[in-house]
């Protein structure tokens, strides 16, 4: 085993990343996300938990075509899941970081990323195989 790896700290650390992805877990269940249209006279909601939660029109909305109208509350629904969308895409970055963000939204290079993950991979399963040897020899196997 790599002597400059620290085992306290890599359970340190697997520990804090699920930590982490259940704050992660709360937080998205209690965002809202919001929109609108015809200058607020429509409006709408979506929960993380809950999807499309609420849709409000104002009675002097009823004054635009039904088509008109039609078209606001879509505006303002697509509107309100873009927002929670945007919102957890945020919380998902200071999870995640950015690196992997960047692949995730487009941003980025997914196979750079794989190889990185890749490579540690390998180098942990190198380490492993190296601590089972050295084992396995002063066990006088």
């Amino acid at each position: 085993m790599d002597p400059n790896v620290d085992p306290d700290k890599l359970v340190e650390d697997a520990l804090r990343q699920m930590r982490q992805v259940e704050d992660f877990q709360r937080r998205s269940a209690a965002m809202i996300g919001r929109g609108e249209a015809l200058d607020g006279l429509v409006t709408a909601e979506a929960r993380g938990d809950a999807g499309l939660s609420q849709i409000t029109i104002d009675p002097r909305a009823m004054r635009t075509s039904s088509q008109d109208l039609g078209e606001a509350t879509l505006r303002a629904a697509q509107g309100a899941l873009e927002d929670l969308r945007r919102q957890t895409m945020e919380a998902m970055r200071e999870v995640l970081g950015d690196d992997v963000m960047a692949a995730v939204d487009g941003t980025g290079d997914p196979g750079k990323l794989v190889a990185e993950a890749e490579q540690r991979f390998q180098m942990s399963a190198d380490e492993a195989m190296e601590t089972l040897e050295r084992l396995r020899r002063q066990g006088g196997y």
